[in-house]
C-alpha cells in the first residue's frame, strides 16, 4: 500500500475525544505548521500502522516523514 501524505494528523474515529490528538493540533498551531486531519476509520488505520509500524494515536506526519505521537512530535520539534 502506498502512502503519501504530508502535514497529516491521522485521528481513529473509534478515540472521538482525543486529548493527545487536541494537544498535537495545538502545538502544530503553534509553530505556525499548516496540517490536515484525517477520521480515519478502523481498515485506512490498520494499513497505515501497517507502514508505520506503530499503533499510537494520533499519528503525525510531516513533510512526508513519519513523526509518531504527541510525544513525538514534541521531541521533533525540540530537536532530540
Amino acid at each position: 500500500m502506498n502512502i503519501e501524505l504530508n502535514n497529516v494528523l491521522v485521528r481513529h474515529q473509534s478515540v472521538p475525544e482525543c486529548d493527545w490528538c487536541d494537544k498535537s493540533k495545538d502545538l502544530l498551531d503553534q509553530k505556525g505548521i499548516k496540517y490536515t486531519i484525517i477520521d480515519s476509520d478502523k481498515k485506512f488505520f490498520w494499513n497505515l500502522m501497517q507502514v508505520t509500524h506503530s499503533k499510537k494515536v494520533p499519528q503525525i506526519i510531516l513533510n512526508g516523514e513519519f513523526v509518531g505521537d504527541y510525544n513525538d512530535l514534541v521531541e521533533h520539534f525540540n530537536g532530540t
